[in-house]
């Protein structure tokens, strides 16, 4: 078993004190769960000390117990808080470029962006260190994956009930969520066996209150669609955007993205905006949370309420 595997490299005489001191921490979280099993902080606890120990296994060469094996999806329901952290870590961990149309299992999920795959190491560009700038860094990934095969599109979709909600990704927006901790349980997630969660995905209690981000936002989330609007328009993306937030830039980034709504007939009514360069990359940070079509299409009617009356 992984866990025994793990304990012996911990054990060795050569072992990092890092994975030693990881170890520790998890073989305390998986005693407090046993513990207290119908407490979902306490498995948080061990999702928490499991990303630890996968980040010290993956910068460690030589530990031969490898990445943490593949998770059941009753890890989502065990943990899940009703947190805003919690469902876009779900929503975060288990997307994919597109889900199969039959049984809605995942194709090219986003894992190997993290821990490294046969024949695909370089597409490990996350680095486990702040959340932000792994989420950037897959979002970045995803779009030169998507020019080299012409499309003009961002490679991510939502897992079946597995998408991010307007109201959670505000709280992310105004600083209400820590992403550090979004991501880091993102990392230990997207070990969920995605076909077994297509088939059984566990159900996650929507936040309560209606929020909308800034629209500013808005225009920017709808110009980076992974396909074209419920109604049939298509909104090509342009990866200036993604640059332009990054460098922190969100006032030539609005730009951008409301002249690709404007071309596909979708006349906003915000003009202009900016926030702070740490606001913006948080902005760009947050295209690594998949919305669902709906989404897309409410918010297409807020920023244009004059076409949706058409």
């Amino acid at each position: 078993m992984w866990l025994g595997r793990l304990r012996r490299a911990a054990r060795d005489k050569g072992a990092p004190n890092r994975l030693k001191l990881a170890e520790r921490r998890l073989s305390d979280a998986l005693f407090a769960v046993a513990q207290h099993p119908d407490e979902p902080s306490r498995w948080q606890t061990v999702v928490l000390a499991l990303a630890d120990v996968e980040a010290v296994v993956l910068t460690s060469g030589g530990l031969r117990c490898g990445p943490i094996p593949a998770l059941r999806p009753e890890w989502v329901g065990a943990a899940a808080d009703g947190s805003p952290e919690w469902r876009l870590a779900v929503a975060m961990a288990l997307q994919a470029r597109s889900l199969r149309r039959a049984d809605k299992t995942p194709i090219d999920p986003v894992r190997r962006h993290w821990v490294p795959m046969k024949h695909q190491e370089t597409a490990a560009v996350m680095q486990g260190r702040r959340g932000v700038d792994d989420a950037i860094a897959l979002v970045e990934q995803r779009l030169i994956e998507a020019a080299r095969t012409g499309s003009r599109a961002v490679p991510l979709v939502p897992a079946r009930k597995a998408s991010a909600f307007l109201p959670d990704l505000a709280a992310l927006l105004d600083g209400e969520a820590d992403a550090d901790r979004i991501v880091a349980f993102a990392r230990t997630l997207m070990a969920v066996k995605g076909r077994d969660w297509a088939h059984h995905p566990q159900p996650l209690r929507p936040p309560a209150a209606r929020r909308w981000p800034d629209e500013g936002w808005l225009a920017i989330r709808l110009a980076m669609l992974p396909w074209p609007l419920p109604d049939g328009r298509r909104i090509g993306v342009d990866p200036a955007i993604l640059r332009r937030l990054r460098s922190g830039d969100a006032a030539t980034a609005i730009e951008l993205a409301l002249r690709r709504l404007h071309a596909a007939g979708i006349r906003a009514t915000v003009r202009a905006g900016t926030v702070s360069p740490a606001s913006a990359r948080l902005w760009a940070a947050s295209l690594a949370f998949p919305i669902q079509w709906d989404t897309a299409a409410q918010m297409a009617r807020h920023l244009d309420p004059a076409t949706a009356a058409d």
